[in-house]
């Protein structure tokens, strides 16, 4: 059922060349109904591809993994060797404990308080230097086995945990930031400079999503007449999900390309927030 898939974003630049792979560094985002990658050209410090699938029909890992597998057969990449792998893991499975409170003995538990988890699934943890906390987060062994099966080189970390460390570096010292995904969307508050707020919400409608974001900044002490509020991940500004916010939150921003790395002519096509777990897991 996977070969009949096709990707709803496919951009390539000129500058593409499957015989280059062991100058690129690629970014896989996995999520249970979507996948996506991008490459980086490492001489050229240049963004050359990106794609992105979402569907019904990508129910497990491997599904995801034999979509991901046809669609770099398709670019010529499937038994290529890259510079670099990055596996970014895209669920709401993951939580932050503070630094001071943290026993890896514990790392079930942390999650266990919040989620049911499969028992196929692995937990592990890596430290959040911008926010001294650790990031504790589980997903599918078979995922993990099929990944390191075939690239050695691969690293795996939770996407929440390049979304948190950017915007923690971002200028603005308080302010909200939303990072949206398929059906849930995750929410850092940021006071001072630090990290002061952080959780994530699964809605539904558009009216789920302005009333759970609304929640945790009334929560918080926040209102939408006082705060920014940053959006990133897969939403436009003429989206209705932004309409029904704009209602209530004076100041809305689209997270914004530091252009740190250059991006080819084709993905300028896509917005930048789209991929933007993507780039700051590839600089």
């Amino acid at each position: 059922m996977t070969a009949s898939l096709n990707p709803y974003i496919s951009q390539f630049g000129e500058e593409f060349d499957s015989e280059k792979s062991s100058q690129y560094r690629m970014a896989i985002q996995c999520a249970l109904g979507g996948l996506s990658f991008a490459l980086l050209d490492t001489k050229l410090q240049t963004l050359v591809g990106l794609e992105f699938y979402q569907s019904e029909l990508l129910t497990d890992s491997n599904d995801l993994f034999r979509t991901l597998e046809r669609a770099l057969e398709a670019k010529g990449l499937n038994n290529k060797v890259f510079q670099s792998i990055t596996c970014l893991i895209d669920n709401r499975l993951c939580t932050l404990v503070p630094k001071p409170l943290f026993n890896e003995a514990n790392q079930a538990k942390y999650l266990d308080f919040s989620f049911q988890l499969p028992e196929s699934f692995v937990i592990t943890s890596h430290p959040l230097a911008s926010a001294q906390c650790q990031i504790v987060y589980a997903f599918s062994k078979t995922l993990l086995d099929k990944m390191s099966a075939k690239w050695k080189n691969v690293r795996i970390i939770h996407s929440s945990s390049v979304f948190i460390n950017d915007m923690m570096k971002n200028e603005v010292e308080t302010g909200i930031f939303v990072h949206v995904h398929n059906r849930d969307f995750d929410v850092i508050i940021k006071k001072n400079g630090n990290l002061f707020f952080f959780n994530n919400f699964r809605f539904n409608t558009k009216e789920d999503f302005a009333y759970f974001l609304l929640f945790a900044m009334e929560q918080n002490g926040y209102t939408g007449q006082d705060t920014p509020v940053c959006f990133s991940g897969l939403i436009r500004p003429s989206s209705e999900i932004i309409d029904l916010c704009s209602r209530y939150i004076k100041d809305i921003r689209f997270v914004e390309d530091p252009h740190s790395l250059q991006v080819s002519k084709a993905l300028k096509e896509v917005p930048y927030q789209y991929y933007f777990t993507h780039y700051q897991a590839l600089k």
